[in-house]
């Protein structure tokens, strides 16, 4: 007979226990069935948007999962624990993966991991996705991902949403890229870029 877990056992397995991972090997993650990983994923994204005050849409464990929108979902496990030290996630579009987010341990493998994952994926066909400040940067410098200067396309990628043109970044005039908008999100302003290759 199969012995049932207690409520409290359920609560404190983490993703060394429900996912398995095997390490140095990225996984998807089906969000529909790991609902008990919001709160070790939420501080993995509070760490890894530290530095920008949070994430715009996630600021507590039930947000993490709770867009319908956000139905790709990688994870990786790198060293020390057996649980996954960068997690990102995205939504399946149209036009093909639009990633949205990432969550990490702050330790420079798993920054340095999350870069090259990110930055070999937006030079694929199918992913895409927007990017500011600093990401932004690294992405068109180092990593050479194609910009989307086309405000109708930006736009059409976006669904319609509203969006400010810039072309030239408005504040930092040596920001690389020609394709700079800003959108409300979280209530608040973004200036942001779309790169990648989307189909």
């Amino acid at each position: 007979m199969k012995k049932l877990k207690t409520y409290e056992q359920f609560i404190l397995e983490g993703s060394a226990e429900v996912l398995l991972p095997k390490r140095n090997k990225w996984m998807q993650i089906n969000p529909k069935k790991h609902k008990e990983l919001a709160g070790e994923f939420f501080d993995l994204i509070q760490i890894a948007y530290s530095t920008l005050g949070g994430h715009a849409k996630v600021k507590s464990p039930k947000d993490v999962f709770a867009d319908p929108d956000w139905t790709w979902w990688q994870g990786v496990d790198l060293h020390d624990s057996p649980d996954l030290d960068l997690i990102v996630w995205g939504q399946h579009t149209k036009y093909g993966v639009k990633f949205s987010g990432v969550g990490h341990d702050g330790k420079k493998p798993s920054t340095r991991e999350y870069l090259d994952h990110k930055g070999d994926n937006l030079r694929k066909r199918g992913f895409y996705g927007e990017l500011s400040g600093r990401l932004a940067d690294i992405m068109l410098l180092k990593y050479g991902v194609n910009v989307i200067e086309d405000e109708k396309e930006v736009e059409k990628l976006l669904g319609g949403k509203d969006i400010t043109w810039h072309g030239q970044h408005p504040k930092n005039p040596n920001s690389p890229g020609n394709g700079w908008y800003s959108r409300k999100l979280g209530g608040k302003m973004h200036t942001k870029i779309m790169v990648g290759n989307p189909k």
